[in-house]
């Protein structure tokens, strides 16, 4: 069995910095993103209307959404509970735990990722505060790539 099939979500080996980028979304969907996305690869829990977890890892996010990357198929408009795990920046120690209450917008099936991809828009930070410590994260220690266009396969 090759990495890849143990590894559908690119979980083992991933690297826990992010990185500035324009995405696109899902075919036949308009873009409604005002904001400059950063490519992540963290983990998420996310729980769905306050039931079991469901684990998975950030595709992109900013500070008004997200797309993950996961094995379950959300129905659009499903309100859900994300717990992110951010990698810190200048220790290893365990990673800080972000926790984000939001509603699904839309779920596509990801063909190079074997997975779905689900754009979540964030609600409610809990507590706010953790709205500053993504805003300063991605902000401060990322420069932004006003050219780059993340591409899907097919196009």
């Amino acid at each position: 069995m090759g990495k890849s099939e143990n590894d559908p979500l690119g979980v083992l080996g991933a690297v826990g910095d992010i990185s500035p980028v324009y995405s696109l979304p899902p075919r036949g969907k308009k873009e409604l993103r005002n904001e400059t996305r950063y490519m992540a690869s963290w983990r998420a829990a996310v729980s769905v209307e306050g039931k079991d977890f469901h684990y998975g890892r950030i595709r992109d996010i900013s500070l008004h959404g997200t797309a993950i990357l996961s094995g379950l198929n959300f129905k659009e408009g499903t309100g859900v509970t994300l717990n992110i795990h951010m990698p810190i920046l200048t220790a290893t120690c365990a990673s800080k735990v972000l926790i984000v209450r939001g509603i699904t917008s839309y779920a596509v099936h990801d063909v190079d990722h074997q997975c779905f991809r689900v754009g979540i828009t964030f609600t409610e930070f809990e507590p706010a505060e953790g709205r500053t410590f993504l805003e300063e994260r991605l902000t401060n220690h990322h420069a932004k790539v006003a050219d780059y266009v993340c591409r899907r396969s097919t196009d």
